[in-house]
């Protein structure tokens, strides 16, 4: 007696180790699909493969929860794969209502059972369990027998209820991974869109600017030769018209220079020259271009520089665009009479270097720059404000009668420049007190790595 109880055990024990090797197996192919499609025909075949049954099939609710659609099934059933069955009178539609297995062992006279195509196939018994998302039933997953088939049991509706359970659990994930992919390939065919539509604007912009230009450059010109008595004197009152025309004119100039450049960046096609720049000359010059409207507004000025070199490798033009913009942004904002101040220091500060891989954020390391500040006691920034500062077509104070104009692009180029020169730009202000500008630019100019274009897609080349 003992020994045919052992032996039975061991049969059922070896049973049960052939149904885990089964479906071990049958959830390693699960695995190795991503597409939804292929993970719930691998799910459908498991289900046959794992209960070796004739058909294999799995189904899930309509969106209006009032059918029950076929997804994927096998053997003679994968012809009906995408029907449709009522939820009522059908018995994926039982389970789904119930939440609970069934085992019918004759197809054709079970009143719960949509007899149609099961007589078609000319099957006989059935097993199907409900799979749950969230604890709640959204379809069912089942096997068939063709007559002559052995009937289902306990046992395969616990072996299916198993792999029902990981089916979901693929089935989500699958759907996870289908929607990241779209959502990737959607990111990235619209950034292509914006990246074109950027390229298109940048074009437009630059081909507007060089328009823009050429009569404008001949206005300037003649305006000069007026002013200068080339062409015969004038009296005081045409002189101060002709003064009113050069200047209004070489504002907008300055600002077609901004677009200009800004339509360059966007682009790619700004090209730095780099060459050692005495900083210290520069400041200089840019000093006595402005000496006239500090005089006028009796500013107060004060340069602190030093002794220590003030050379950098760097593009002379576009450092002294930088320059030109903040000192003479110190010279609009700040009231008669008020004070101006410029330093420069040789020194050692963490500077961003080039990333090892694309992508990263640059890490910072200590190099030997030159820092510039410009101070100022004008009316000064707002707190929160100050995120304002440096971003395109941005300005502080945009309202009211706009007293100060301009097109919100000088601080947004100087910090570009600055950074394609691998500085740092930035400013503090205290409301209603003034504000400081500051920029620093590593001695050495920007490090390069190939190809030589930098974040922003703009080449540097050396002089």
């Amino acid at each position: 007696m003992y020994v045919g109880e052992l032996e039975k055990a061991l049969a059922e024990s070896a049973g049960r180790g052939r149904e885990l090797d089964l479906l071990g197996d049958v959830t390693r192919r699960i695995l190795a699909n991503h597409a939804p499609e292929a993970v719930l025909a691998s799910i459908a075949q498991g289900a046959a493969d794992l209960l070796g049954s004739s058909i294999g099939h799995i189904s899930f609710l309509s969106d209006d929860g009032a059918q029950i659609r076929l997804a994927a099934a096998t053997g003679g059933l994968s012809g009906h794969t995408g029907e449709t069955l009522p939820r009522d009178g059908s018995m994926a539609g039982w389970v789904v209502e119930h939440g609970e297995p069934m085992v019918v062992d004759d197809l054709g006279s079970d009143p719960r059972v949509h007899a149609g195509v099961n007589q078609e196939l000319g099957l006989q018994s059935g097993v199907m369990v409900p799979l749950l998302a969230g604890g709640r039933p959204v379809g069912s997953l089942g096997c068939d027998n063709a007559k002559g088939g052995r009937t289902f049991g306990p046992r395969d509706v616990a072996l299916l209820e198993r792999l029902g359970a990981l089916a979901m659990l693929v089935v989500e994930q699958a759907k996870l991974h289908s929607g990241t992919e779209t959502a990737r390939t959607t990111l990235a065919e619209q950034n292509e869109a914006l990246g074109q539509a950027i390229r298109q604007k940048s074009a437009f912009l630059a081909n507007i600017s060089h328009e823009l230009r050429t009569p404008l450059n001949a206005i300037i010109g003649f305006g000069d030769l007026l002013g200068t008595g080339v062409l015969g004197p004038l009296d005081e009152g045409k002189q101060d018209a002709v003064d009113t025309i050069l200047r209004n004119g070489r504002h907008l100039l300055g600002l077609i220079n901004n677009i200009l450049d800004y339509s360059k960046v966007e682009a790619g096609k700004l090209e730095l020259h780099l060459v050692p720049s005495d900083l210290r000359m520069l400041i200089d010059g840019v000093l006595r271009d402005t000496g006239s409207l500090t005089a006028q507004k009796r500013h107060r000025l004060t340069t602190e520089m030093g002794d220590d070199s003030l050379i950098v490798n760097a593009d002379e033009l576009r450092i002294r665009q930088v320059l030109f913009n903040l000192i003479s942004n110190a010279v609009k904002f700040t009231p008669d009479g008020g004070e101006i101040s410029v330093r420069a220091l040789h020194t050692t500060a963490p500077l961003p270097v080039p990333a090892d891989r694309s992508g990263d954020q640059a890490p910072l390391a200590p190099r030997e720059a030159v820092w510039i500040a410009i101070g100022d006691t004008g009316p000064g920034i707002k707190p929160e404000d100050m995120d304002l500062l440096f971003q395109e077509f941005s300005q502080v104070d945009a309202s009211a009668a706009r007293r100060f104009e301009g097109t919100g692009l000088g601080l947004a180029l100087c910090r570009r420049f600055v950074e394609l020169h691998g500085g740092k730009i930035g400013a503090e202000s205290l409301y209603s007190h003034g504000s400081t500008f500051w920029f620093i630019l590593p001695v050495d100019g920007p490090i390069r790595r190939a190809p030589l274009v930098n974040s922003v897609g703009v080449s540097i080349l050396p002089s």
